[in-house]
């Protein structure tokens, strides 16, 4: 019965599934364990990082929102680790998850990008989203204002301010923090989850500019990213951070070699042009009554465009523009003047890959789901989404998926699959019980041995394993 054993698992070793594909594979890929050791991210004992790491990043594969949902589930098999080991990596504030995140960017630049070549369409793009949570007792938590469409409103969680780099072909998370906005009542911030925190600890720090204006910050991991060797032609950002002091220190980063792309308010900044000091409806008035209006027939806008000089920054070109069935005229800035409108445009349609992010981040990867009360595991929540969204986009290039929706199409028809598989599998053991015990009951053969015996185990060992579980034991030695 043993060679039959071998012959079943050869069989099931040929259909692998996209759930260790993407887990195994890429972290080999990635050299997860070796970048882990380089940057410090380890503990001090217990299971190895890589291997809780594994093990987060396979929660949204699962369909789980939260650890306490996989020990709840019949995937507690998949590993022998406890959930405490999980606890205390998610809530401690020595772990250096800004790190974890800028190294594991750096490795996908090397993977696909080994020459480092600028592409003309790459871009820097900023942009924030709400984090909405449930619970005023979460450390931090604070009242955020919804801007987005028809979505406009005040909802209790966190403003997740994201840097990400556009390389041409794909975007991918770099750097991000979470920000308060309107603070609770003092009553409710005292309920609030609170530890002691070494102010010398990445936890601190978290802490610390979660209470920083988002252009401030923005500003600092735009250079961070820098400093990390990263490049781009452009920064992307919308109107909310296009302010003259943002625009005037990214043009002065790598001796100017960045441009800035952006919606701008039209406020009370002034712009001089023809040796006169205007502001944006001064100015777009006078381009009225110069009869300067131009039409793109690609775009069916009709728009205005003319070079200023923007006091502090220098010579800007300004793109007044009118959309079909839009009534107000909108305020375009890009630093780099030798772009046309419609350059200008397809360049800064390229910060949407940022809004795209974000809605799949959150509807597949479970961003903004974690209930943790500790600021740490909600950075580390954050953190985990954004290295497996990483592994994601990177698997789908390699295996020319259309889009990450399709890759999760593809891997949670598997997981029903799965689920079904498990459950086929209880009924078969209910079934084979009952057979079990009509035979020895009937005196004509015990069969009860053979529940006990190492074929039986076998195969259901073999069952299991085909349909995902104990898939980790291999992780570390992959990673």
């Amino acid at each position: 019965m043993r060679k039959n054993v071998n012959e079943i698992q050869k069989v099931l070793q040929t259909h692998g599934y996209s759930m260790t594909t993407i887990i195994t594979d890429v972290m080999k890929s990635f050299k997860l364990k070796s970048l882990c050791h380089q940057i410090k991210f380890k503990k001090e004992e217990g299971y190895s990082v890589t291997e809780i790491l594994a093990l987060m990043m396979m929660f949204p594969l699962m369909l789980l929102n939260s650890v306490h949902a996989l020990y709840r589930s019949h995937y507690e098999n998949v590993t022998t680790m406890k959930k405490d080991a999980i606890y205390r990596m998610k809530n401690n504030q020595k772990m250096p998850w800004r790190s974890l995140l800028l190294g594991v960017n750096k490795r996908l630049k090397q993977l696909v990008n080994p020459e480092g070549h600028v592409s003309d369409q790459s871009a820097f793009i900023i942009d924030d989203t709400i984090d909405a949570r449930v619970g005023k007792k979460i450390e931090n938590i604070s009242i955020v204002h919804d801007h987005a469409g028809n979505k406009k409103g005040s909802k209790l969680g966190f403003k997740n301010l994201t840097l990400g780099l556009f390389d041409g072909k794909s975007f991918s998370p770099l750097d991000f923090s979470l920000h308060m906005e309107k603070k609770l009542k003092v009553k409710e911030r005292k309920k609030q989850y609170q530890k002691e925190v070494d102010p010398r600890s990445p936890g601190a720090k978290r802490r610390k500019e979660c209470q920083d204006d988002k252009i401030s910050n923005a500003l600092k991991m735009l250079k961070r990213a820098v400093k990390h060797g990263f490049k781009a032609k452009y920064v992307l950002v919308d109107s909310w951070f296009s302010s003259k002091e943002f625009i005037r220190t990214i043009r002065e980063l790598k001796d100017q070699s960045m441009h800035v792309v952006c919606g701008v308010r039209k406020d009370k900044r002034y712009y001089t042009y023809n040796e006169q000091k205007m502001n944006a409806k001064t100015l777009l008035a006078t381009l009225k009554k110069e009869s300067k209006e131009k039409r793109c027939r690609k775009r069916n806008t009709r728009y205005y465009e003319v070079i200023v000089d923007y006091e502090g920054v220098g010579l800007v070109r300004l793109y007044f523009c009118r959309f079909p069935y839009q009534k107000k005229w909108r305020l375009f800035l890009s630093t780099d003047t030798s772009l046309t409108f419609l350059n200008m445009l397809e360049i800064y349609s390229i910060r949407w890959t940022i809004e795209v992010f974000f809605k799949e981040a959150k509807q597949h990867l479970k961003l903004g789901k974690c209930q943790s009360r500790d600021f740490d595991a909600q950075i580390a929540h954050v953190s985990t989404s954004y290295i497996l969204y990483i592994f994601l986009a990177y698997f789908r290039r390699i295996n020319d998926y259309e889009s990450l929706g399709g890759l999760f199409e593809s891997v949670n028809e598997e997981l029903m699959e799965k689920n079904v598989a498990q459950k086929l599998w209880e009924l078969f053991d209910e079934l084979l019980q009952v057979v079990i015990d009509a035979l020895t009951d009937s005196g004509t053969i015990d069969l009860h041995a053979f529940k006990e015996s190492p074929e039986y185990h076998d195969v259901k060992r073999l069952f299991e394993d085909s349909f995902l579980c104990n898939q980790l034991i291999s992780v570390e030695k992959v990673a």
